[in-house]
């Protein structure tokens, strides 16, 4: 698969598009750019007027990629300008994303970790009671009963009934699945995320899906699990949404 249809397959995980390639959400836009600098994938919401959305995406095809990686594309203000213009502020946010490889992941297990496949029938009544405190009840039973797709779970080393790291499938479709990471406050830093996001992989790998972990530039511990995974840079997502009060 291509780089860009990589950046489009990512994009598409985590923001599902209709058949006119417009996706559902907060975020009125989303511009996926290469590591290299030399792609840019562009994708709108469904909510926007068709002829604002027509306007962006032409705006994007008008100007090259950025220089370098990291760097924002050369559109942007343009685009600002349109959405300001038609949807009122407008507060873009970007961070890196990463397409894990499981054969070529590098890293030391921290703590012993319980996945989703496991046929350990104690071990997995042992986490009914385990929530972590930021799952709800109901949706906790879910994610144990594999209806919220594969997960791994990081034991404490000093008391194996706390749950103290998780890697999940927040999203994911036929052709791709978004890693998504927590870890006990207290117990960070200790590479618990990289554990479970490596064993959270290779229960991936079979599916034949394209792995994905993406986090924002303010983000260092995110950034770091993918250092010490030794991650494959894919790119960077840009989005343009409405200011944070509203979107949530």
């Amino acid at each position: 698969m291509s780089v860009a249809d990589l950046l489009r397959t990512e994009i598409e995980v985590i923001w599902p598009t209709d058949g006119r390639g417009r996706f559902r959400g907060p975020q009125h836009m989303v511009i996926s750019v290469s590591a290299d600098g030399h792609h840019q994938v562009p994708a709108v919401a469904d909510h926007l007027p068709d002829v604002l959305a027509a306007d962006l995406l032409a705006s994007v095809a008008k100007e090259p990629a950025p220089e370098g990686p990291g760097l924002p594309p050369p559109a942007l203000p343009r685009l600002r300008h349109l959405l300001e213009a038609v949807v009122g502020p407008v507060h873009i946010t970007s961070g890196p994303s990463y397409l894990i490889r499981p054969d070529r992941l590098r890293f030391t297990p921290t703590a012993p970790v319980v996945p989703s496949d496991t046929e350990d029938p104690a071990a997995r009544t042992a986490l009914r009671c385990a929530n972590p405190g930021n799952w709800d009840t109901d949706e906790w039973h879910d994610l144990l009963d594999g209806k919220l797709g594969p997960w791994a779970m990081a034991l404490d080393p000093a008391d194996p009934a706390r749950v103290v790291s998780i890697c999940h499938t927040p999203c994911w479709t036929d052709h791709g699945a978004e890693a998504g990471t927590w870890t006990r406050p207290g117990h960070r830093g200790r590479g618990h995320a990289a554990t479970v996001t490596a064993a959270w992989s290779r229960l991936q790998a079979p599916t034949g899906r394209h792995l994905f972990y993406s986090t924002s530039d303010t983000n260092r511990s995110s950034r770091n699990v993918a250092a010490r995974l030794g991650l494959a840079p894919l790119g960077h997502l840009w989005k343009l949404s409405p200011p944070a009060s509203i979107a949530l």
